[in-house]
């Protein structure tokens, strides 16, 4: 699950740096990572480019400082990059559909912007839906759903075998496989948990629990269908997943080691 560890340091370094003209190459390069791979990893995970996000970000954390501070609307601008009053207001309708002053008037933050979010649809090969995975925060206040889990579990999924599984049945397999999984995951996350796709057959589950036994009970929901098949082209095919579990630290970064800590391929016997 590197792309988690590579997700968890572009978001920090996109928070820690909003007020300072943070741009997408800068992101890639502390990073270490391609702009063309970040600009992947970001629409993958959330649907958007990385340039949308760290706009959509500026704007909810100026949109915050509007309700609880007595700075003025072109204070809050410049602290947040933009160069006039009337470049931040357009940025601001564009995103919220509100000037910043009617903003400012409303009953509250959350209560204008609830965190629910769209629908990630995913089809076979014929044009059928196959899954419908609940992205439950609006990507807005996507940063804040994870700060707020610090100390919590994630749960990092990977499909055993699907590279077997492609080159054996075709890639349109491969996705029914990639669906399943999904579908598997989706089915086990609690309405407080958030399932973030992070790659192809990559999938994070954040949890809200500092318990390992709640997160392993998730896990192990998941992992038990491991085995269980799955038909797509005529052809059926086993579908299992690899789950580990990571402590979102308290402070500072996801390392790529941490998320191996507790590694299983739990499934049924004989597997």
């Amino acid at each position: 699950m590197e792309k988690f560890e590579i997700l968890s340091k572009a978001l920090d370094y996109i928070e820690e740096n909003l007020g300072n003209g943070v741009t997408p190459e800068e992101c890639a390069q502390v990073c270490c990572y391609s702009l063309s791979n970040m600009q992947k990893l970001f629409s993958c995970a959330f649907h958007i480019g990385i340039s949308d996000y760290i706009s959509r970000r500026r704007i909810t954390l100026a949109g915050r400082e509007l309700i609880e501070s007595d700075k003025t609307v072109l204070e809050i601008a410049m602290k947040y990059g933009y160069n006039s009053h009337e470049v931040f207001t357009r940025a601001f309708v564009r995103l919220w559909g509100v000037t910043p002053a009617k903003f400012r008037k409303s009953s509250g933050f959350s209560d204008i912007f609830p965190k629910l979010g769209r629908n990630e649809q995913l089809f076979d090969e014929k044009g059928n839906e196959i899954m419908s995975s609940k992205v439950r925060f609006d990507v807005s206040h996507l940063y804040d759903f994870i700060n707020e889990r610090r100390g919590k579990y994630a749960v990092c999924f990977d499909m055993h075998r699907l590279m077997y599984i492609n080159d054996t049945f075709g890639r349109a397999s491969g996705d029914a496989a990639i669906a399943e999984g999904l579908r598997r995951i989706d089915d086990a996350a609690g309405e407080d948990m958030l399932l973030i796709r992070v790659g192809g057959d990559e999938f994070v589950l954040v949890t809200n629990t500092s318990e390992m036994s709640e997160a392993q009970a998730a896990a192990d929901k998941v992992l038990s269908f491991n085995g269980n098949t799955v038909k797509s082209g005529g052809n059926e095919f086993p579908v299992s997943l690899r789950a580990g579990f990571v402590v979102i630290p308290e402070s500072g970064n996801i390392r790529y080691n941490e998320l191996f800590d507790s590694f299983i391929i739990a499934g049924r016997p004989g597997e």
